[in-house]
């Protein structure tokens, strides 16, 4: 199951964290900068997907609006 975007940010904070710290191995820092590359890509297109969503509502907001009343 994909994560959503809170999901995704949480996990990429974490893996920051586990970066930051400088407790782990090269190879862990590796997979995990990895990781958080993949991430950022699920948060990337989740984020078009939003805004495409987005300027749809608007045309179709926009439509309504410039309707003129009673017709």
């Amino acid at each position: 199951m994909e994560k959503n975007f809170e999901e995704c940010i949480e996990e990429l904070q974490s893996i920051a964290n586990k970066l930051e710290s400088g407790k782990i191995s090269l190879e862990e820092s590796i997979k995990l900068y990895e990781r958080a590359v993949e991430l950022c890509k699920v948060c990337k297109d989740k984020l078009n997907e939003g805004n495409g969503k987005i300027s749809v509502l608007r045309q179709t907001l926009s439509g309504i609006i410039e309707e003129p009343l009673g017709e």
